[in-house]
């Protein structure tokens, strides 16, 4: 049975002020991931955002009560 973990993220962005200005900014970002535990979610995590120049943090991880998901 597949199981289905939300993984939360805090994430730095570098972004443009009103001025034009290059400052920092938190965003929260949240991803669905298949794993078997929530280690391995973590870790799918990591490998997908790996080549980002983004500084991240996981936050939280949660198993949720999906089923499957239909594309």
């Amino acid at each position: 049975m597949k199981q289905y973990f939300k993984v939360g993220l805090k994430i730095e962005r570098e972004v443009e002020d009103s001025k034009g200005r290059p400052k920092i900014k938190i965003v929260k970002e949240e991803y669905l991931v298949d794993a078997v535990n929530p280690t391995e979610a973590e870790a799918k995590v990591h490998g997908y955002l790996k080549g980002s120049m983004e500084t991240f943090e996981v936050v939280s991880i949660n198993l949720t009560k999906i089923i499957d998901v239909i594309d």
